[in-house]
C-alpha cells in the first residue's frame, strides 16, 4: 500500500525574524485509497487569531432556558413519528429519538444523547454512548423495513456551536438515504477499484499495514481505531469495522466495542484540549452488497474552541477545493491517544 508523501519548502522575509529568511515545510499527504491530498504544516498552529476573550459556561449555561432537547420541554418541542413507526418517540435508557423539525433527507431523525444539557466530554461514558448509537440502529433498521429502497444510513454527531451544532444539548442526527453521498460514493467506488486490481479489500489490508503502527490507536475483536494518513481535519480518528460493511451488519458486540470506544477517544480528546468536535459514518449499502470491498467506518475531527469569536478551521482551501489543510500531524494524535486504550 503506497504512503505517499512530498515535503516542500515555502521561503520569505519574515517580520517575525527582522525580515530575515524563513523556510517552513509543508507537507503534502496523498489519501492512499481516493487520492485526495491533505496539506500539513506545524507553523500554522502559531499564527495569530483574532479570537475575542474566553467563552464562559455562563453564556452556555443560558442557552439551557427553554432548550428544546431538555426534559421539560422535550414532549412539548420536538415532532413525532408518523404512524407506521408505531410509536411517537423511541427510547433506549436517557437516549430519545425524534424526527428532525427541519430535515434535509427523506429520512432525518434526531436522538438526544442526556437528559443533562451540557457533559464534559469524560462523561460521555461507554453505557450513555451505546444506548444513543444502539437506539440509531434500531431506527436504520426501522425505516429499511418501512422503506427498503432507503438503502444509505448515516450517523452524525455536531457537538457545540462551533462544530455547526445549532442546539448545545448533546444530539445526533441521523440521515437514511436513497442514494449515497458524494464522498461515499467515492470511497465506495475507490473500494471496488482496489478490489479489482488487487483481489482484496482495501479496509483489511490497511488495517493489516497500519497494525502496531505509528498511526495505530488500538482495537478490540470488531473495531480497530487508528488516524488516517491523508486527515481530512484536525485530530482525526477513524474507527474501523474488521467485518461489517454497514450498521444493518453491527451486532452486539460490535456496538458495544464501538461505545467503548469512542468513550476513551473523547476522553482523549478532552486531555488534547479538544472542546468540539464532529464525527460521521461512512456505511455501505444496507443490502450488505459491498461487503468484499467495504468497511463500515465512523470519523472524528476537532474544530476550533469555544470563543465569541473564533477562527473557522474550514475555509477556501476545505469548503470549495476538498483538499484540508491540517496542523495536527497523525503520528501524534495517534501517540497521545494510545493509552486511552492501553497501549
Amino acid at each position: 500500500m503506497l504512503f505517499r508523501r512530498e515535503v516542500r519548502e515555502a521561503r520569505f522575509l519574515s517580520p517575525l525574524q527582522g525580515f530575515s529568511l524563513a523556510v517552513q515545510k509543508v507537507e503534502f499527504r496523498r489519501d492512499p485509497l481516493t487520492g485526495r491530498w491533505s496539506r500539513i504544516n506545524l507553523e500554522r498552529a502559531k499564527r495569530v487569531r483574532q479570537a475575542v476573550g474566553g467563552y464562559p459556561s455562563e453564556l452556555l449555561r443560558e442557552s439551557e432556558r427553554g432548550c428544546f432537547f431538555c426534559p421539560e420541554n422535550l414532549e412539548r418541542s420536538t415532532p413525532k413519528l408518523p404512524p407506521e413507526f408505531g410509536e411517537e418517540r423511541m427510547r433506549r435508557g436517557e437516549a430519545v429519538l425524534f424526527p428532525n423539525l427541519f430535515p434535509f433527507a427523506e429520512f432525518h431523525a434526531v436522538v438526544v444523547l442526556s437528559r443533562e444539557h451540557l457533559l464534559p466530554l469524560r462523561e460521555f461514558h461507554a453505557g450513555r454512548l451505546r444506548d444513543a448509537v444502539g437506539l440509531s440502529l434500531e431506527y436504520f433498521r426501522r425505516v429499511r423495513e418501512l422503506e427498503p429502497s432507503a438503502g444509505y444510513a448515516m450517523l452524525n454527531w455536531n457537538h457545540l456551536p462551533p462544530a455547526a451544532a445549532s442546539i448545545v444539548h448533546p444530539h445526533f442526527q441521523l440521515l437514511v438515504d436513497r442514494t449515497p453521498t458524494f464522498w461515499l460514493e467515492e470511497t465506495l467506488r475507490a473500494g471496488r477499484n482496489y478490489r479489482r486490481r488487487k483481489g482484496r479489500s482495501f479496509w483489511l489490508d490497511l488495517l493489516e499495514e497500519e497494525r502496531g503502527g505509528e498511526r495505530w490507536v488500538g482495537e478490540g475483536e470488531e473495531v480497530c481505531w487508528l488516524t488516517p494518513f491523508a486527515p481530512s481535519g484536525q485530530n482525526e480518528v477513524w474507527a474501523v469495522f474488521k467485518e461489517a460493511s454497514c450498521f444493518g451488519e453491527v451486532g452486539e458486540r460490535g456496538l458495544r466495542e464501538f461505545s467503548e470506544g469512542l468513550s476513551r477517544v473523547l476522553r482523549g480528546y478532552e486531555e488534547l484540549g479538544v472542546e468540539t468536535f464532529n464525527l460521521t459514518s461512512f456505511s455501505g449499502p444496507e443490502d450488505g452488497s459491498s461487503g468484499e470491498y467495504h468497511r463500515l467506518s465512523l470519523r472524528l475531527i476537532s474544530r476550533p474552541p469555544l470563543r465569541p469569536l473564533y477562527t473557522s478551521d474550514s475555509g477556501f482551501m476545505e469548503r470549495f477545493q476538498y483538499e484540508p489543510v491540517v496542523e495536527t500531524v497523525p503520528e501524534e494524535v495517534a501517540a497521545r491517544l494510545r493509552r486511552f486504550f492501553g497501549g
